[in-house]
């Protein structure tokens, strides 16, 4: 386990030990435990930066961005309907599926 040392302005420290005293109580460790769980958040959040998204009308790429959130502003300005789009991530792996179907007799 990494022991990190992190310096906090003193209100952004004293809001942080208020909601989290309101919160959870006053446990030991919950601050270590908020900004695990923070540090991970975030780091997942840089991982899906990478990643490109596309919607697609049919057979056709109407348009891509790199969040949602900026491919939600780019289908609004093109005038989109957002419920005949597919939506597609660039790491998406589409899995083929096949099997046997028996009729009962």
């Amino acid at each position: 386990m990494g022991v990190l040392t992190i310096v906090l302005d003193d209100e952004t420290e004293k809001e942080l030990r208020k909601l989290l005293r309101d919160k959870f109580g006053k446990e030991k460790g919950e601050i270590s435990k908020f900004v695990e769980i923070a540090v991970k958040n975030y780091i997942q959040e840089l991982k899906r930066e990478d990643k490109i998204y596309f919607a697609f009308k049919g057979e056709e790429k109407v348009a891509e961005a790199k969040s949602l959130e900026e491919l939600v502003k780019t289908l609004k300005e093109k005038g989109f309907d957002f419920r005949g789009l597919r939506i597609l991530r660039s790491d998406f792996k589409q899995e083929a599926r096949f099997g046997v179907r028996l009729k009962k007799l």
